[in-house]
């Protein structure tokens, strides 16, 4: 019997009614449980759901004190901690609207964000950002309030409060009333957040979304986990909180009672994943490129004979994975074989990376190198790629052991997807963005006139019963040599993605003669090598200006790329610092 997710969503939005109010009817009904793990001072601490829920409440009642009216924007300026996700939930109680800002975002970026949405109050976590919101201050009128989540940030100036105060003042408002009747008239049409794009050809767009539209992101995702999502399992949230992945795909844990562990710093990853031993986390896949590529350049280092078992682990877990998935039932010898290349090898990664515990792993963000996907599927890591856009998230959600290697998906329920006769991928449902704030042409170019929104992506469809995406390039970014060939960037830069001495690559050759291959390298790991083959040198510049430096990648990029076509091979690379 087919469900209809339409008449659940409608039944689900008409109970759960907001994000705010669903949070809070959950920190009701969870108490004393875990909602939130966080690291402070080299130590992990843990918030309760009661607590939770309070700070939410002592935020709402304390904007209220100092005004905050519905449809005012408060933006949070921050890199993952549990005041992120309190103060929004807090915002959003009052019917104002939080405004998401990269943590790294400098003055004028933040400027930029902060004059264009009109933003009134602002909450920064670290001294850095409270400095450029105080920089921003000074040219943004609409800017009346700047609120420091830390008490070790030095403040200034009668416009600056830390969030204790503001949490007080809650304690002491006499706004109850003022925020039950703001809670309970929230309309599920009313913008919930403005979240800008990154802004890679012009100044970024703000991207609105309702409370129905952020609602229709996260019900059919968490129904694909009805059998496993529960209290006790744990989310690793490594991607910021700025971005809509996180953010969603977080609330919509917690919305089941799993507990959310922020990582402090990407760069963290594999020590916090071994602390944390996470059920199910998001990131984007230059993670676990990064740990693919350290493991293979560490079997350089190691003996023949541990090098030997390796690939031999490897080998057979492959394929072992491969009968599986094409429906074939592996054969005796290869069921032994595989038990024992798990026990030796492949139990000892998952160990190694904190990676036993995990149920599904997202990545997404960025195009996932089918090899290294189905690598860590074969350890017993069960990596699927997801996809959306700021502008419609989520569109594939990987669960259970649905996952498809070099594809993104399942699709999930309520979303609806096409592709043009030009090839590009389209999208139709109720978790598509409302517009761009101020920026109504824009808008309508994003659309069809039929209503599908435009992803720039190109690709295709496949699969009957759950239906797949694979992505092969972006409408834009396809490179057109002088000599008229089209060229993907994306394929050829994730032939480079693994590759520990390289920490980020970007292909051009637009109107030119031949490709080139703008590198920054991943210094620790060049350094070393530096060090260990005496290459003297004083800074970084001077490093990436040898020219035994040079050939390492010269001949890097030419191993890497030799299985492409001869007008698609690098003629040139450029380091970078």
């Amino acid at each position: 019997m087919n469900r209809d997710y339409e008449k659940e969503f409608q039944a689900y939005l008409a109970k759960e009614k907001t994000l705010a109010y669903m949070m809070l009817q959950r920190a009701k009904a969870f108490g004393d449980q875990t909602a939130l793990i966080y690291r402070e001072s080299g130590s992990w601490h843990t918030i309760s759901w009661a607590d939770f829920g309070e700070r939410i409440i002592q935020v709402a009642k304390g904007l209220l004190a100092m005004g905050i009216e519905p449809g005012d924007m408060a933006a949070i300026f921050s890199q993952n901690r549990p005041e992120w996700a309190f103060c929004d939930l807090g915002i959003l109680a009052t019917r104002a609207v939080t405004v998401p800002i990269y943590a790294t975002n400098t003055a004028p970026e933040a400027e930029y964000i902060v004059k264009d949405a009109g933003v009134k109050f602002i909450f920064v976590g670290d001294q850095d950002q409270y400095d450029r919101s105080v920089e921003v201050m000074d040219r943004a009128d609409s800017l009346k309030k700047i609120i420091a989540f830390d008490k070790r940030i030095t403040i200034r100036g009668g416009a600056s409060l830390y969030l204790e105060d503001l949490l007080e003042t809650g304690k002491a408002a006499g706004t109850g009333d003022q925020l039950e009747q703001r809670l309970t008239s929230v309309d599920s049409e009313d913008m919930l957040t403005l979240i800008y794009t990154s802004g890679t050809t012009g100044n970024p767009k703000g991207t609105i979304h309702t409370h129905k539209s952020f609602m229709a992101g996260i019900f059919p995702s968490i129904t694909r986990f009805e059998d496993i999502m529960r209290p006790g399992l744990i989310s690793l949230a490594i991607l910021p909180l700025s971005h809509v992945f996180e953010r969603m795909w977080s609330y919509g844990c917690m919305s089941t009672g799993i507990q959310i562990a922020y990582c402090p710093d990407p760069k963290e990853f594999v020590e916090v994943m071994n602390d944390i031993q996470p059920h199910l986390l998001t990131s984007v896949p230059r993670i676990w490129e990064k740990v693919y590529g350290t493991i293979n350049h560490g079997l350089k280092d190691a003996s023949p004979a541990k090098a030997k078992l390796f690939h031999w682990a490897t080998d057979t877990a492959v394929a072992h994975y491969r009968k599986r998935k094409s429906d074939k039932k592996p054969g005796l010898g290869l069921s032994l074989k595989h038990a024992l290349a798990d026990k030796l090898v492949c139990r000892k990664v998952r160990q190694k990376l904190g990676a036993e515990r995990n149920l599904v792993y997202h990545v997404g963000g960025g195009a996932f190198a089918k090899e290294i996907n189905e690598f860590f599927q074969a350890f017993g890591i069960n990596i699927i790629q997801g996809y959306g856009l700021t502008e419609f998230f989520p569109v594939c959600v990987g669960f259970n052991d649905h996952g498809k290697v070099g594809a993104c998906g399942p699709v999930i329920p309520l979303v609806q997807v096409r592709i043009s006769d030009e090839g590009e991928i389209q999208l139709k449902g109720e978790n598509a963005m409302k517009g761009y704030l101020n920026k109504p042409e824009a808008t309508k170019a994003n659309f069809t006139a039929d209503g599908w929104f435009k992803t720039e992506d190109v690709g295709h469809i496949e699969g009957d019963k759950f239906k797949y995406i694979t992505i092969t390039d972006r409408i834009k970014d396809l490179i057109i040599t002088a000599g008229g060939k089209n060229i993907s960037p994306q394929q050829i830069e994730l032939l480079l993605g693994d590759e520990p001495f390289i920490e980020q690559v970007v292909v051009v050759g637009e109107g030119k003669k031949y490709i080139t291959a703008l590198i920054v390298p991943a210094f620790p790991v060049l350094e070393a090598y530096a060090q260990k083959n005496n290459i003297a040198y004083q800074s970084r510049l001077d490093l990436i200006e040898n020219p035994d430096v040079i050939a390492l990648y010269e001949q890097t990029v030419a191993e890497r790329t030799a299985s492409l076509g001869r007008v698609e091979q690098i003629k040139k690379i450029k380091l970078m610092e």
